[in-house]
């Protein structure tokens, strides 16, 4: 049975609900310098991670992004030749935010130019390893394109071990969703033996481009459909209280396998903090959620274990602390395949 840990700072991107659209006074604004020169950077990317908003430097190496959805953000800034760099920023409704950033030149080690038929048959082994723990088993994995995969450089420090890195973000366009994605790899560690994936992301979105409407709305209705298997989704109907009208049957066990005690309220789960907008979610031992939305019968079923006394949770459904959640099960076996922007359905 594979797990993974679930990092503040991935993704484990995943989408939530509907609110009404409204716009926010906030807004994130800087300027991009070269640290070793002093020199004005134009044309850096700068996004904030695991969403679509994102923008480029001017050519004063001055930015701004505006109308941010209130909440813990991680900021970052990349461009070929440079070290990628990150600022958490918390916003509020009303914030104004000025970064300055000094970016330090990358040096790159000297590699060979390989073509693809000189690549050792190692490579192509380790490369189908990555691509089923990175894209996830799941059938969106299969319409999903890996477009710059030869730019992955795969290690082994140990036996069973393999160790994926890349000095460009990993572009991947994800038909069934409607995603150009670019990832950048802090850290992907898979461990064969255990069958346990450690990873971490940073992802951008775009929206693939089409003038088809039908198509457009085929990714909305797959889009929606893959929101309410998700995670991030049954967090908040725990926070509303409607898990079980949304799909969700739960239980407290010992450990998978075993048979537990049916949770039937919220309040068993999780203590709300009014004044900061999140929640407490404090249970021993394992957490089983079946999962009637998901159209797989057979992997309906996770379970989900705190690697902490209690986790907090902000109100979009995503854990403050780091490594803060171990999960197991249909939800462990998800890759970049079925993320989506992290506050998908919420409007800027």
């Amino acid at each position: 049975m594979k797990k993974f840990y679930y990092i503040f700072c991935v993704v484990f991107a995943a989408l939530l609900g509907k609110v009404i659209a409204q716009p926010f006074d906030n807004n994130i604004t800087g300027i991009v310098l070269d640290k070793k020169t002093g020199e004005s950077l134009p044309n850096v990317n700068i996004y904030i991670s695991n969403t679509t908003w994102g923008t480029t430097s001017n050519i004063d190496g001055s930015f701004k992004i505006f109308s941010i959805l209130p909440a813990n953000h991680e900021i970052v800034f990349s461009m070929i030749g440079y070290e990628s760099q990150s600022k958490i920023c918390k916003l509020s409704d009303s914030s104004k935010i000025f970064i300055k950033i000094e970016m330090v030149p990358k040096v790159y080690e000297i590699k060979e130019v390989t073509v693809t038929a000189d690549r050792p048959e190692q490579w192509f082994d380790d490369l189908e390893v990555f691509r089923d723990e990175f894209l996830g088993y799941f059938p969106y994995s299969y319409d999903c394109k890996i477009v710059n995969e030869y730019n992955i450089n795969f290690l082994h420090p140990l036996e069973k071990t393999l160790v994926a890195e890349s000095d460009y973000p990993v572009e991947v366009i994800n038909y069934t969703l409607g995603y150009d994605i670019k990832c950048e790899i802090r850290k992907f560690e898979y461990d064969q033996s255990p069958q346990a994936l450690r990873y971490s992301y940073r992802l951008f979105f775009a929206e693939l481009d089409t003038n088809d409407l039908d198509v457009k709305a085929e990714w909305e209705r797959n889009r929606q459909n893959r929101y309410k298997e998700s995670l991030p989704f049954f967090l908040r109907t725990l926070f509303e209280e409607n898990f079980q009208e949304k799909g969700f049957e739960v239980s407290l066990i010992y450990k998978p396998g075993n048979p537990g005690v049916e949770i039937l309220k919220s309040s068993e789960l999780i203590i709300k903090d009014i004044l900061t907008e999140t929640y407490k979610l404090n249970f021993a031992d394992f957490l089983q959620v079946y999962n009637y939305n998901n159209n797989l019968e057979k992997l309906r079923t996770s379970w989900i274990r705190l690697d902490h006394q209690s986790v907090t949770i902000d109100k979009y459904g995503f854990p403050l602390e780091n490594r803060a959640i171990t999960i197991y099960g249909y939800w462990s076996e998800l890759g970049v395949a079925s993320f989506l922007p992290k506050y998908y359905g919420f409007t800027k």
